[in-house]
């Protein structure tokens, strides 16, 4: 994973007040500047970004680093930088500064003589302080730096405090030191004409972790849950962030995730040597106080601390103080914990684990008879890692349970799969298995639930009621997360038989469950039987929070199946919940016929559910019904024109639920229609739409026959039927297989399209006929309009182009009333490209009358066929006109692929619609139609991409490429992207 292009500034993000008055101070002399901070807050990187300061002249620049050692030798870091002292011949220099070469034998040879041994060697170190001032005063402008200087040796703080009760005139004196409570400072004091700045730094807040993750990662940062894991496990200290980022690029490549890479990468080695170096300090006793405060895990009172070491008071506020100092710990307030996890990580891998056992023992007893509030998770964890699996298990079920009556789903979720993983009783297994697949439907469920889950069904036999259970839940949770339609369907089928012998009200919810339908799932004639089997179960349901699921289910199902029956039982989800797991269903179901109202068209009715659901949500956290909605404000966005930032918004909600399928899928399909429609990005568009109708698994009438259609235009468009008809088979196989043809809105007309134009115009009729067929009594509007438009296109294949037009008229009144302006605005488009045909195939047919008239004859037929001229010159007005009525329509949209196309399709017909300009007028300028060419070419498109994306031909776009060519002065597509980046390349700061 390669660092992005200014991942070397990355330090410096939330450092801009503090650089500007480093640099103001460094411009003034004689000053002082003490920059203080903990260990990688970044004092060095500071320090020496405003020594590179364009603006500092020819300043002499010496640095010296105090060692963190037990005996430095004296004067260490003023030695190291001296011995940096350019050699200057030019400058004269004092007697006095000769005694410099005792101590700096490498400047011996252009300084002058050393003077006479000091009679007394008491007086040496004095006459040594005389030379090094006298030598830096003669330097003129000097920068001195001396980092670290809380390590100071006694003969440099000396030096130091004899340097500024005198200073040279020109003299910058800069100091970097460790800030830690307990820790003392130099103490330094400058007479009253000698400013002094101190500077302290902090760490950074989250949003400069993102400023920082934006600098080195790129795009990637934008990844979600990234920046906040980043500041969680780093606290901010850009030092850790650093190594953090490093450690991820040495151990993954090009992760799919960040997330999973930094929370995989464990303790970066730098880290583990930078706090080992700190610990070499730490008595014995300090260091048992370390592996304590690594073990608890949180801030908590030294008194707890002391326990959990075995210390007495005293040893431990002496060992606190000592790890303070070290800046092995930091205090919050009166309880030391570590600097960021990845130190607490570093030092609990130190801990032997017979001795770790021991010690999260001891912690777990001693915050619970402390009485300290320590979350039942981390009680649960302490006493499973120091081999009390009893009482941990019932601490983490506990925490579990808790999380779920909280409506923290995804919580308890964890918390019940880990207490399946470390429970060694069948019986104990079999209870969390069955919280557990009742809560996950609501939480975000990855592999290793459903694993838990299945190795229970599996291994453990549990008892009819709690397998018919489990298995419901199961299958719920397979359906809507993480398995397949079928697969989901028959978890669900095999659970009803037991549960129908031991719990109608489950068997009830399962059956209506089975009722929902799905492009992907069984027959509707199967789910309609479940549906219609549930109702002699539901009077029998009287659990408040199964008769809010059993009230959802029967909704949904009623709604997707496009039941007039639907509304009514809408209305009984309208009742205030009674708990916040009543409330959570609640809002399942509102998402849910949200869903499925938007696939059925009732937009307005869809808003209203959403509303509902979001209220619903309010007192309760579900990440799977948050993203329901989120998915679905996605796709309602998306039918109502509200495409502005849409593309950002379903790559936010794609890369958010990026392990739920269908909410990604979903997402990812929004975002592929909005490349394709809004940016004209076919190779990016292309991609999404076949990947979102992979990785669905329970589709209800979306996702896959809008991915069809929209790659069914992108082959139309570029002139391949043949493969348009390929995109749409698989869509029209399942409709044709389940018979939801309510859901085949999206994708009818244009297979109308596709199979005409392949040569299928019988399997074309027949689609059309199915369709009417199967919406015949459905409550399905939007289907309906849909009719419209295949009967319309029916007719224009065979050439009946007034009818056509007429059936688009009013389809494309039906999609507005429907708040669908996209679709309207296609239907006008049709209308518009059948009166064209209309009229061309008029000429053709005035063409085709030879002559052969004579005499009055010929004149008749002359004075009819001007008529007849100028009846087409006003029908193709007419024609132009609607055709730019939906150029207009597609412009308010965004739709710029949409209006490449309506251009196309006047070209065809010879009708120019631009300025008369042209091309000549713009000389060696490069045409807006030029400018979107170069464009796509820097982005490494091949021509037949650059056609689809811009509806050309790849002759036309060759053309174009050969015009930017000369134009530019280049020879090939490299000079046109180097020519667009130098055109376009931003001024150096």
């Amino acid at each position: 994973m390669p660092a992005g292009p200014d991942a070397a500034r990355a330090g410096l993000v939330g450092r801009g007040g503090e650089l500007a008055r480093l640099r103001a101070a460094l411009r003034r002399a004689p000053s002082v500047v003490v920059v203080r901070g903990e260990p990688g807050v970044g004092t060095s990187r500071l320090v020496a970004e405003a020594l590179a300061d364009p603006a500092a002249g020819d300043r002499v620049q010496l640095r010296g680093v105090c060692p963190d050692l037990r005996r430095p030798a004296p004067l260490g870091p003023i030695v190291d930088a001296l011995a940096g002292l350019p050699c200057r011949p030019d400058v004269p220099l004092p007697p006095v500064t000769g005694a410099v070469a005792w101590a700096v034998p490498e400047l011996a040879q252009w300084l002058p003589e050393p003077p006479a041994p000091a009679p007394r060697p008491s007086d040496r170190p004095g006459l040594l302080r005389r030379a090094i001032r006298a030598l830096l005063a003669a330097q003129g402008p000097v920068a001195l730096v001396v980092e670290d200087a809380h390590a100071a040796d006694e003969a440099t703080r000396d030096l130091l405090h004899h340097l500024l009760a005198d200073p040279p005139p020109h003299l910058r004196l800069v100091l970097t030191e460790h800030h830690a409570p307990g820790l003392p400072r130099l103490g330094l004091h400058a007479p009253g004409h000698v400013p002094v700045e101190e500077i302290t730094l902090r760490p950074w807040t989250v949003d400069e972790v993102r400023d920082a993750a934006g600098r080195w990662l790129g795009e990637r940062a934008a990844e979600p849950e990234l920046v906040e894991l980043l500041h969680a496990r780093t606290r901010g200290l850009p030092g850790a962030f650093e190594a953090l980022l490093r450690g991820v690029g040495d151990h993954a490549t090009a992760p799919d995730s960040l997330v999973a890479a930094v929370r995989e990468v464990g303790v970066p080695a730098r880290l583990r040597r930078e706090l080992a170096r700190r610990r070499e300090w730490l008595t014995d006793d300090a260091r048992h106080l370390v592996e304590a405060a690594a073990v608890v895990g949180r801030p908590v009172p030294v008194d707890v601390l002391a326990e959990v070491a075995g210390l007495t008071p005293d040893r431990a506020e002496r060992a606190v103080h000592l790890a303070l100092r070290r800046s092995v710990l930091r205090a919050e307030g009166p309880c030391p914990t570590f600097r960021h996890p990845l130190d607490r990580q570093a030092a609990l891998d130190e801990v032997p684990p017979p001795r770790l056992a021991r010690l999260n023992l001891r912690a777990a007893r001693a915050l619970h008879r402390h009485g300290r509030l320590v979350p039942l998770a981390d009680l649960a964890g302490l006493y499973l890692a120091g081999g009390r699996a009893r009482e941990g298990l019932r601490y983490l079920t506990a925490a579990a349970d808790r999380a779920a009556a909280d409506g923290d789903y995804a919580a308890a979720t964890h918390l019940y799969t880990r207490a399946i993983d470390h429970d060694p009783r069948p019986a104990g297994r079999i209870r969390s298995a069955a919280k557990l697949a009742r809560t996950a439907q609501l939480a975000r469920a990855d592999e290793r639930v459903v694993n838990a889950v299945r190795r229970v069904l599996d291994e453990d036999d549990p008892p009819p009621q709690l397998r018919g259970e489990i298995r419901l839940h199961l299958g719920v949770l397979l359906r809507n997360q993480s398995g397949g339609a079928l697969d989901s369907l028959a978890e669900i089928a095999r659970a009803i038989p037991d549960l129908e012998q031991t719990d109608p009200q489950t068997a009830a919810r399962a059956m209506l469950v089975a009722a929902i339908p799905s492009i992907k799932g069984w027959p509707i004639s199967r789910h309609r039987a479940w549906l219609e089997r549930a109702e002699t179960f539901t009077e029998q349901v009287t659990d408040p929070v199964a008769r809010a699921a059993v009230a959802a289910n029967r909704a949904t199902a009623l709604m997707l199946l496009g039941d007039h029956r639907a509304w009514a039982a809408a209305d009984v989800l309208s009742q205030p919940p009674g708990s916040a797991m009543e409330a959570t269903q609640y809002a399942r179901g509102w998402t849910n016929l949200a869903h499925a109202a938007t696939a059925l068209g009732h937009t307005a009715r869809a808003w209203e559910f959403l509303h509902r659901a979001a209220a619903g949500l309010a007192d309760s956290s579900s990440p799977y019904v948050e993203g329901l909605t989120q998915t679905a404000r996605l796709v309602l966005s998306w039918h109502e024109g509200r495409w502005d930032d849409l593309h950002a918004a379903a790559d936010h909600t794609t890369r958010l639920y990026r392990e739920i399928p269908d909410l990604t899928a979903e997402a990812m399909l929004v975002r592929g229609l909005a490349a394709l429609h809004v940016r004209g990005d076919v190779p990016h568009a292309r991609r999404d739409l076949a990947d979102a109708a992979r990785i669905t698994c329970f589709d209800t009438g979306f996702i896959l026959t809008a991915s069809a259609a929209a790659l069914a235009r992108v082959h139309l468009e570029a002139g391949r039927p043949g493969q348009a008809s390929e995109a749409v088979e698989a869509t029209l196989h399942r409709l044709e297989r389940t018979g939801g043809w309510v859901w085949a809105t999206e994708v009818v007309p244009t297979a109308v399209e596709a199979l005409h134009g392949s040569g299928q115009p019988a399997r074309a009729r027949q689609l059309v006929e199915d369709f009417a067929a199967g919406i015949h009594d459905r409550d399905a509007p939007a289907a309906r309009a849909a009719l419209t438009v295949g009967r319309a296109l029916l007719a224009e294949a065979d050439h009946r182009y007034d009818e056509a037009a007429t059936l688009l008229a009013q389809a494309a009144d039906d999609w507005r009333r429907l708040h669908r302006p996209f679709d309207a605005a296609r239907a006008t488009e049709a209308r518009g490209r059948c009166l064209l045909h209309a009229r061309q195939a008029r000429e053709d047919r005035g063409r085709s009358d030879g002559p052969g008239h004579a005499g009055q004859e010929r004149q008749a037929a002359g004075q009819a066929a001007g008529r007849a001229a100028g009846e087409e010159a006003e029908g193709q007005k007419a024609a132009v006109g609607i055709i730019l009525a939906a150029i207009e329509a597609y412009r308010a949209l965004g739709a710029r692929w949409d209006v490449a196309r309506c251009h196309r399709l006047l070209r065809r017909h010879d009708i120019i619609t631009t300025h008369r300009r042209g091309r000549l007028g713009y000389g060696d300028q490069l045409s807006p139609r030029e400018r979107e060419v170069a464009r796509l070419v820097v982005q490494g498109r091949a021509n037949r991409d650059i056609a689809e994306s811009l509806v050309l031909s790849p002759r036309t776009v060759e053309h174009h490429v050969a015009s930017i060519m000369r134009k530019l002065n280049v020879t090939s597509r490299t000079g046109i992207a180097a020519a667009h980046l130098a055109a376009h390349a931003a001024p150096e700061p």
